[in-house]
């Protein structure tokens, strides 16, 4: 709806991921999380599923926390609350320590 092609859905789940891109019939209990996930391939041309540690995904986390303080759910276009930079930094850091 807002004109994007290409989404990158990064996840801290192996499990989850590794169910996602394998395309096939998924008879797991998380089926109704990886079908509802695998429904947006729908609306995009290109879409990526990306592992990342939960050590580094406290930006996520902290973005999902302001959305239920200010009762938002979905998108933001309007920039990233400052404290969600802050920790995005910091999981940019841990991130490079991991490689």
């Amino acid at each position: 709806m807002m004109g994007f092609r290409h989404l990158i859905v990064e996840g801290d789940s192996l499990t989850v991921i590794k169910s996602i891109k394998k395309k096939g019939e998924d008879k797991s209990v998380l089926m109704p999380i990886t079908h509802h996930i695998c429904k947006m391939d729908l609306h995009f041309d290109e879409v990526s599923y990306i592992f990342v540690p939960r050590t580094v995904n406290g930006a996520a986390y902290t973005l999902a926390l302001e959305g239920r303080r200010i009762k938002v759910c979905g998108g933001r276009v309007n920039g990233v609350p400052e404290s969600v930079m802050i920790v995005a930094m910091n999981d940019r850091l841990a991130w490079n320590q991991c490689l």
